[in-house]
């Protein structure tokens, strides 16, 4: 969990332990009105715009105003439903449920806080004489969104007063917390989460994902708020390492349909865009509207004209080489058998030895992994006793090993796509450097203290190459830490370190391997035995994988992930490939085989 500053009203007593509110917008109505009193109904209603075929159905909570003569537990529960309307994104009704100083003081945008719970009451014998009531809201905290749509899983108790009093003879709320408070269904009507994608700063042409919870406003749509984030920038969380192609001043004037393009009316400002980054921006638009933009083909225009004095009309396809995720739909797998590297064949069992050194047996090592470079790839493996270090070697008949980064104790090797090589030396007790090798010269990382202080076990550089997974033993057990490479000057640096994995004495990780940009998978093991776990890097929270599913008894002793794929290595010799969307497995190799592998990672 990243540190944060405590927050009026809730009390933290574990991080990172609860699921993801699920993002889907359909919901029952009935759910979101259980809670409504009759006196302050919100009205709902299903957003299908059938002229508009990039519009989605979702649900408006549309809130009204407190009526007259309402009692104080009507009034907080209209409060509690307006602060949801998202029909009302200034808020003002819910305004019209305090008093005239509260309302000119209230500052809900500081943050919105996720909670399940219900209101009590402090109630006095006879509302019709009192002249003040308090009431408040308990429950548990589950999320909190700040204002740039960071999301943070947490749990924490939630008990916060609201007091009340008569205004003109009409109960409002005098005292209420600069806080958007929304229960889990609330958010589920009201938000979307969004993958937006920004280049990385190093100018390398690819995109880095920054997932974010935007609020859709009705009078905008999901794709006209999801451009306007993007155009906001980044999050703090990964602004060091990346950038937008976006030239700075540049707004969106609207967003339409014509056939099956969809137009993108920008302001004046876009046309400053260099021509080297135009791809970059064409790709960071197509690839952050994602599927509200598949098969269709998307145009550009500045103030209702042409782009640049032209046509600026492309395809979401044409920018496939941006994929964030890195790997394509079938990316190779490979395997250790016989101190061999084998590749192994596409939806066959075995493989045949790749070519070069690392397919022969004249040097032992362990733990390989695979550059990203589809032309040559390359091989780093760790190699133990008095040679120790990381070598690297083509994957070629002319390739050689090659000492990268010279060690005796150095974690398993893992590539960026920036063709680095990355590692952590244990240099002493409780003592840690971490290196990245380009072409064979190591470079000394600089991490945070916490870092530097604690024994790493485990380091995975994400396929982007903005963040970094470590596992890390600080005398309390291994836990997981994520950092942002930050690259500036041909230094490289990590940092904005928090855990996502709290250490536990009894808790043994495995393995750790990225399955996408966003993802991160734990293999862990513990008193009921093994467990694979889904994390979402950039939420602090699991998700669920139904298809991967271990027995009591397995004995799982390495992991490989690309989008949709798992490779899992057993204590017996048996590397078997698991497949998310099919919900099957199959034995990709036995007999010794062991340390499975996709490029990166």
């Amino acid at each position: 969990m990243r540190a944060e500053p405590p927050v009026r009203g809730v009390t933290r007593v574990q991080a990172g332990r609860r699921r993801a509110v699920a993002g889907a917008a359909m919901l029952l109505l009935c759910g979101g009105c259980a809670t409504v009193p009759t006196s302050s109904i919100p009205r709902a209603s299903r957003e299908i715009d059938g002229r508009d075929t990039l519009s989605q159905p979702y649900i408006r909570m549309i809130a009204t105003p407190p009526r007259a003569g309402a009692l104080p537990e009507d009034v907080l529960k209209g409060f509690q439903s307006a602060m949801a309307s998202f029909d009302d994104p200034a808020l003002d009704i819910a305004r019209r449920y305090l008093t005239p100083a509260a309302a000119a003081k209230w500052n809900p945008w500081r943050e919105t806080r996720v909670y399940e719970g219900k209101i009590e009451w402090d109630r006095p014998p006879d509302f019709t004489k009192a002249t003040r009531a308090v009431a408040s809201i308990k429950g548990t905290v589950v999320a909190t969104i700040d204002p740039q749509g960071s999301y943070r899983s947490t749990r924490g108790s939630l008990e916060q007063s609201f007091s009340m009093v008569k205004v003109q003879g009409e109960w409002r709320i005098d005292s209420a917390p600069d806080v958007r408070l929304l229960s889990a269904d609330d958010l589920s009507r009201a938000y979307r989460k969004v993958d937006l994608c920004f280049p990385p700063s190093t100018g390398y042409p690819g995109l880095v994902v920054d997932r974010v919870w935007v609020p859709i406003e009705p009078s905008r749509g999901v794709a006209e708020t999801v451009i306007r984030r993007l155009l906001a920038g980044p999050t703090s969380d990964i602004a060091g390492a990346v950038t937008s192609a976006f030239p700075r001043g540049t707004d969106l004037n609207r967003i339409t349909v014509e056939g099956d393009t969809v137009v993108v009316d920008l302001t004046a400002a876009a046309e400053t865009v260099p021509s080297e980054s135009l791809d970059a921006m064409k790709a960071q638009l197509v690839w952050t509207l994602g599927d509200l933009v598949t098969g269709r083909t998307v145009e550009i225009r500045v103030n209702g004209e042409g782009f640049q004095d032209s046509t600026l009309r492309f395809k979401p396809s044409d920018y496939a080489r941006f994929d964030p995720n890195v790997l394509g739909g079938s990316p190779p797998s490979y395997y250790l058998q016989s101190g061999r590297l084998y590749q192994a064949k596409a939806d066959k069992g075995g493989g045949a030895p790749v070519q070069g050194p690392a397919g022969g047996q004249a040097t032992k090592y362990d733990h390989p992994a695979v550059s990203g470079d589809e032309g040559r790839p390359q091989v780093a493996a760790r190699v133990t006793g008095a040679d120790a270090g990381v070598y690297v070697t083509d994957m070629a008949k002319d390739g050689q090993w090659r000492e990268w980064i010279p060690g005796k104790d150095l974690t398993p090797p893992s590539w960026d796509r920036y063709n680095s090589v990355w590692s952590a030396e244990r240099a002493g007790l409780q003592q840690t450097r971490v290196w990245a090798a380009a072409g064979g010269q190591p470079q000394k990382v600089a991490i945070p203290e916490e870092l530097a202080t604690s024994h790493v076990l485990a380091l995975r550089v994400s396929r982007d190459g903005a963040r970094v997974a470590v596992v890390a033993d600080d005398g309390l057990g291994p836990g997981i830490k994520i950092g942002t490479v930050v690259r500036v000057g041909g230094q490289i640096s990590v940092q904005g370190l928090y855990t996502l994995v709290d250490p536990r004495e009894d808790q043994k990780i495995r393995d750790i391997a990225w399955r996408d940009a966003a993802d991160l998978l734990v293999l862990s093991e513990g008193k009921n035995g093994q467990e694979l776990t889904t994390w979402s890097v950039m939420e602090d929270t699991t998700l669920s994988d139904p298809a991967i599913k271990f027995d009591a008894t397995a004995k799982i002793e390495s992991i490989a992930a690309a989008p949709g794929q798992v490779l899992a290595g057993d204590k017996d010799g048996t590397v078997l490939k698991y497949d998310i969307d099919k919900k099957d497995s199959q034995v990709v190799a036995k007999e010794g085989a062991s340390s499975p592998v996709y490029p990166l990672g």
